[in-house]
């Protein structure tokens, strides 16, 4: 959904919004059902606030066994957008920790679905996991662990660090229990 800029009353606009699966941006995000924006946009002079949230689920692969789940996105939104021509071309500047959450745009309109797509990768986690527990893959079947399939027994030792055995139980190398 574009929205032009100059259709924004002076008291602001209440946007929501929801991008169905099918949609371009969803299918890059791999949304797993619609994903909703609730905005509020207000004007101030040449920039343009944004606050609100975002919310819906995204299919990912956890990165210990990489087994596809569904994520939870629930994100709170604070952007400040300011026009591009603000920036100075070729002037250096030091950016403050207030500028982290300043976007620029170009034009009279903005893409709300794109906005929505880059919040979402936004709250995406670095490091996936389908919970907390998860094992990984076993090294010896490389199923993932814990689950009906793997049947194989970890307790198996690497020769190179059956020496080291000792020093976790003393008693063990003496035939002492």
């Amino acid at each position: 959904m574009f929205l032009r800029l100059g259709e924004v009353p002076d008291e602001g606009l209440d946007v929501e919004l929801s991008l169905e699966p099918d949609a371009p941006a969803a299918r890059s995000i791999n949304a797993d059902g619609p994903v909703k924006g609730t905005f509020r946009i207000e004007k101030t002079g040449s920039q343009v606030l944004i606050t609100g949230s975002v919310s819906g689920f995204v299919r990912l692969e956890c990165s210990r066994c990489l087994t596809s789940y569904r994520h939870k996105i629930e994100e709170k939104i604070f952007v400040e957008l300011r026009p591009l021509s603000d920036t100075g071309e070729g002037e250096e500047m030091e950016l403050a920790s207030d500028d982290l959450n300043v976007e620029f745009f170009q034009g009279d309109s903005l893409d709300l679905d794109h906005f929505i797509e880059e919040q979402v990768r936004l709250a995406l986690p670095m490091k996936p996991l389908c919970s907390q527990e998860c094992g990984g893959l076993c090294p010896s079947c490389g199923e993932a662990s814990g689950c009906d399939v793997c049947t194989c027994n970890v307790e198996d030792i690497d020769p190179r660090w059956k020496a080291l055995e000792s020093l976790r139980d003393p008693g063990r190398d003496k035939g002492e229990s």
